[in-house]
């Protein structure tokens, strides 16, 4: 936000330079990031924090000024402006979605004789960034940046009807923006339109089918408050970006909407002549109710750490016109309707802190820090992390928040949502961490990040029953555009890492959103703990994803129930081992589990280890079979084995294979 010195100077008296100015705002909060200098004015460019879009116009930084300093704030004298005729007479307005706009005001005038702005007015746009077009144009910029309040003005005589209507966009309606954009709208974008075409894009530009030229003679001007998440959600969908965008998208003043229009007229017959037609068009939904803020000030001298007298307290809020009063030992404010961001006790503390001064706030000689060992659940975080990250995968930290419709194309159902109403997106908490590692993978991908292994351990939300709470639990989650076996090995080094006893299976089961050819549920000495398998082609297309990718979902607790047992260590081998590799031909059916199993059946205390190599189909394997390779390792803790010795131990599980499986030796 540049703020203009020349300008800010109208509305507070200031006695100190622009860069003693800038430096005692950064100690209010508003960070400075630099002083312009211009031919005949001093900028000052501010950072203005998004739960203050008060301070996106002059008026309000001049507001904070005058608290800072204990200055009188000189707001702008309207008047009664002379009018001729009555705007209900001359124009008509109808609000269709008063969802996305709480409020709409339009004002008409007539006999406007558009040409150029005086020199000062040019002047003062261009100090902050904005190029002069006509002077009823830069009227409205020009309230813009001293209200924080966009205003739109429109060519009468191009209004069809003479009507207003705020709605949704119809879909496929087309609209040309007065920057040229051609853009195809809808229905969740809404509109400015005149009783046969959109003619605006709400709280985002104007549409160059009713600008204001050289040949108009009379405007509309314009002047609302529309649901910030829709015009940012629009604008991000048209790719347009305006001055008047950044401030919706914040939030506006709800009282002021109309004064600032009444503000603009009033410079329009200034400096374009004309007349106004009395009264306005004010569609209102829901009148602002101002709401009350109470304070104990023993709580915000607990909360800063020094005594400041009640007195000095009820000061300094009065300076900011929250009009405090004393009521049994409290103070009561008053909150204005530029300030929404004060809604609790410590808002008002914290305005106590910054204009007291945050260099006050005592700092003590040492900091006290008691030093407790890692819990078992960080412990485990940890070790887990650490076993995924040499696997190759990297840590994700993700939204709570999905969309609707997301959670059940992998099987869920029955969520907890958030009103609709009160949140149109990411209105779900996840019941999956899958969902927005999904998301992540898109968002890698759209970046040009083809290859992308990422894991996540954070909670997810169940429905409730049908009565009781919500269940919450924690998820360990992993996404890989790799092969399903690599992650399932990153998967099971992870368990290995906790608790090397603990029996993992994988056993092909259906899940909702897996690929039915590659689903299964995972299991840990036989609990199904959570699941794995290749994303379905259909939820791929979902969330846009050009690769397949594998998943892995299981719960951490279950993790957490194996870790912290007790582990047995044995000295190192005295012997070398002899290992075997061990080609089989089975069933096309066959599955590794059933290979493993059968393995294990056979007794043989010199077996050290069973190992998966690989799978092979084709010739000269007949068709309907394959041939899988394993390694055997055998080790004799007193001596040294023979190679004779070995074969007996091989051939006996060539012949359970054999017996079990059908399986034969691939020579």
């Amino acid at each position: 936000m540049k703020v203009s010195l020349n300008w800010l100077t109208d509305y507070v008296e200031i006695p100190l330079s622009a860069a003693e100015l800038g430096e005692r705002l950064m100690h209010i909060g508003i960070n400075l990031e630099e002083v312009l200098e211009t031919d005949t004015d001093m900028v000052l460019d501010l950072e203005v924090t998004s739960n203050r879009p008060d301070c996106l116009g002059h008026l309000g930084v001049a507001r904070e000024v005058a608290a800072m300093l204990g200055t009188a704030f000189r707001p702008p004298v309207l008047g009664k402006l002379p009018t001729k005729g009555k705007v209900s007479e001359l124009a008509a307005l109808e609000v269709q979605s008063p969802d996305l706009c709480p409020r709409y005001t339009a004002r008409v005038l007539r006999n406007v004789k558009v040409g150029p702005s005086p020199r000062w007015m040019v002047e003062r746009l261009e100090a902050v960034g904005l190029r002069s077009i006509n002077n009823v144009v830069d009227v409205t910029n020009y309230v813009m940046m001293e209200y924080s309040q966009p205003l739109h003005s429109f060519d009468y005589d191009k209004l069809a009807g003479r009507k207003i209507v705020v709605r949704r966009a119809r879909d496929g309606e087309l609209l040309v923006s007065i920057d040229q954009t051609k853009c195809r709208l809808t229905p969740e974008m809404l509109v400015i339109a005149d009783a046969e075409k959109p003619v605006a894009i709400a709280g985002v530009m104007g549409g160059l089918n009713s600008e204001v030229g050289e040949s108009t003679t009379a405007v509309l001007i314009e002047s609302a408050r529309f649901d910030p998440l829709s015009i940012r959600r629009t604008s991000r969908g048209l790719q347009l970006m305006s001055e008047s965008n950044y401030r919706f998208e914040r939030g506006v003043d709800p009282v002021r909407v109309d004064e600032a229009g009444l503000r603009a007229c009033q410079l329009i017959l200034e400096l374009a002549g004309g007349e106004l037609a009395e009264g306005v068009l004010d569609a209102w939904a829901e009148p602002w109710r101002q709401p009350t803020v109470t304070l104990r000030p023993e709580r915000c001298d607990a909360l800063l750490g020094m005594a400041i007298p009640p007195e000095r307290q009820a000061e300094l809020l009065g300076r900011l016109g929250l009009e405090p009063r004393q009521d049994d030992g409290k103070i009561v404010c008053k909150i204005p309707s530029h300030r929404g961001d004060l809604t609790r006790e410590v808002d008002l503390i914290e305005e106590i802190a910054r204009l007291e001064g945050f260099d006050k706030i005592p700092v003590g000689s040492r900091v006290t820090h008691a030093v407790r060992p890692m819990g078992l659940p960080t412990r485990v975080r940890r070790a887990v992390g650490q076993a995924l990250i040499a696997a190759g995968f990297d840590e994700a930290q993700t939204y709570t928040f999905v969309d609707a419709g997301e959670p059940e194309r992998l099987g869920f159902d029955r969520t907890v949502a958030v009103d609709p109403l009160v949140r149109k997106t990411n209105n779900v908490l996840r019941p999956t961490l899958l969902c927005s590692l999904l998301r992540a993978v898109k968002t890698n991908q759209d970046a040009g990040t083809g290859e992308v292994s990422l894991f996540e351990i954070a909670a997810v939300f169940a429905a409730a029953p049908a009565a009781g709470l919500p269940e919450e639990h924690i998820e360990l989650a992993m996404v890989s555009t790799g092969d399903l076996r690599e992650l399932r090995g990153a998967m099971e080094a992870a368990v290995e890492r906790i608790n090397p006893a603990t029996r993992v299976e994988v056993v092909a089961a259906r899940q909702a959103g897996l690929d039915e050819g590659a689903a299964a549920e995972v299991r840990f000495d036989g609990q199904t703990v959570g699941r794995i398998g290749m994303i379905s082609p259909d939820v791929l297309d979902f969330y846009g994803l050009e690769k397949p990718v594998a998943v892995a979902a299981v719960r951490f607790d279950a993790l957490l129930d194996r870790a912290g047992t007790d582990r047995k260590y044995q000295p190192l081998a005295k012997f070398p081992a002899v290992r075997r590799d061990l080609s089989v031909i089975v069933g096309e059916s066959v599955a590794w589990r059933q290979i493993a199993e059968t393995i294990d059946s056979v007794p043989q205390p010199l077996r050290e280890s069973l190992e998966y190599v690989t799978t092979y189909r084709g010739k000269p394997i007949e068709p309907g079979k394959k041939s899988v390779t394993v390694t055997l390792t055998y080790r004799k803790p007193d001596g040294t084995l023979r190679s004779e010795e070995v074969d007996e131990q091989v051939s006996l599980v060539l012949a359970a294979l054999e017996k079990k499986l059908s399986a034969s030796l691939r020579t």
